[in-house]
């Protein structure tokens, strides 16, 4: 094959060389090695009958002992010098320069702002190599300073049209997860393109959920006008991004309970997903939604009993907040529950056996004095004794 097909699009690609096919069929890209930054490259060891190259878009090579020259521990001394290579050299001597700089501000992260403004000029006008490992290393100073890098969002969020490569744009979302986790202003504008984002499946819908999550944290509101395509997203198989778009809509269902209605099938539906941590947080919207929906609860309460007895501590708490939620205005529907919730006292889990206190003092549980007089003395969390002792006063009244 010609040697420029094996040439990525953009970033870098491993291709190989197997010398027992014929000379036109040797050289194979080796798809699952495409990546956009150098930094996140290495160089394949040759075998007897196999090479390997490492090619980027304009067809370099790039060695082992081009590899070898960037230090694992690079001096912080060194910062200006590979800067100031940066800005001066062009094609490959630039990316290598980058790669360096990029091991450098990984180790010295706190002490590297001064590159912020020259990385923020290639976010906004370089080849997507460049721009993207100009992504990683202002992502890499945001994890411990985001307000130094909220100069380079605003040219981020240009990257996340239709036109720009996958890899390009995921890289772009990767930083904006961790510049804008304090910071969500900037992103507000761009909900429903990210909104959009999810139905794509090059999507680095991991960075896209936290992106989500923060906003809904600190502002819910300006998710409203994109809710259903969440909901959407919600309904498809269980995914990676499914427990924070799940908890973007818990923090909107909380300033707008009349919108969280529409959540309770969809959280009920992922009661039975094989992920705890999905599980967990249905549960947990469900407990939000209770105290409003107690009654559109009450169908789902043997599922939730049965969840009292669950591997994962999260889920169990979560589903004795929801029986301890409908039992304050449905307490005869929770009675069958009452071995269950008397068995939680003894639950790991604080919260478990705080909530199944209230649970027990709302169905007015006699059943349970014997075991709620042993807690009032021998439960180690106070919270928990003193909601025992709250719930027998309230039994025995």
């Amino acid at each position: 094959m010609d040697k420029e097909n094996a040439y990525p699009e953009v970033g870098y690609q491993t291709a190989e060389w197997d010398m027992l096919k014929p000379p036109s069929e040797r050289l194979m890209p080796l798809t699952h090695t495409h990546k956009l930054k150098l930094s996140d490259m290495s160089v394949r060891s040759d075998g007897e009958m196999t090479q390997y190259s490492l090619f980027d878009s304009h067809g370099n090579t790039y060695t082992q002992d081009q590899f070898d020259e960037i230090p694992d521990s690079p001096d912080i001394e060194n910062l200006s010098d590979t800067l100031g290579k940066i800005e001066s050299t062009e094609g490959q001597e630039k990316r290598l320069a980058l790669a360096h700089l990029a091991k450098i501000v990984e180790t010295n992260p706190t002490e590297s702002t001064e590159v912020v403004s020259v990385l923020t000029k290639y976010i906004g006008n370089a080849e997507p190599a460049v721009q993207g490992e100009a992504l990683g290393i202002l992502e890499t100073i945001s994890s411990e300073q985001p307000e130094v890098v909220l100069s380079a969002v605003e040219s981020s969020l240009n990257l996340l049209e239709e036109s720009v490569h996958p890899l390009l744009r995921n890289e772009a979302l990767a930083f904006l997860a961790v510049a804008t986790e304090q910071h969500t202003e900037p992103v507000v504008d761009v909900v429903p393109r990210l909104a959009e984002l999810l139905q794509d499946s090059s999507t680095d819908v991991v960075s896209l959920s936290k992106i989500f999550i923060y906003i809904a944290r600190h502002d819910p509101d300006s998710l409203i006008p994109v809710t259903t395509k969440l909901e959407l997203y919600l309904e498809t198989e269980p995914g990676k991004a499914h427990v924070g778009i799940l908890a973007a809509l818990g923090y909107l269902s909380k300033t707008h309970p009349t919108m969280g209605k529409e959540l309770i099938p969809i959280a009920i539906e992922l009661l039975n997903t094989s992920s705890p941590t999905l599980r967990a947080n249905s549960l947990g919207l469900l407990a939000d939604l209770s105290d409003e929906y107690p009654t559109e609860l009450k169908a789902i309460l043997p599922q939730v009993t049965e969840l009292l007895e669950d591997e994962d501590g999260k889920t169990r708490a979560n589903a004795t907040s929801i029986l301890a939620r409908v039992a304050n205005k449905h307490p005869e529907e929770v009675e069958p529950a009452t071995d269950q919730l008397i068995a939680a006292l003894d639950d790991e889990m604080v919260d478990a056996r705080f909530n199944a206190c209230w649970a027990l003092n709302y169905m007015e549980s006699e059943e349970a004095l014997d075991k709620l007089y042993e807690v009032t003395t021998q439960d180690s969390d106070e919270e928990v004794r003193t909601v025992a002792h709250q719930a027998i006063d309230s039994i025995e009244s």
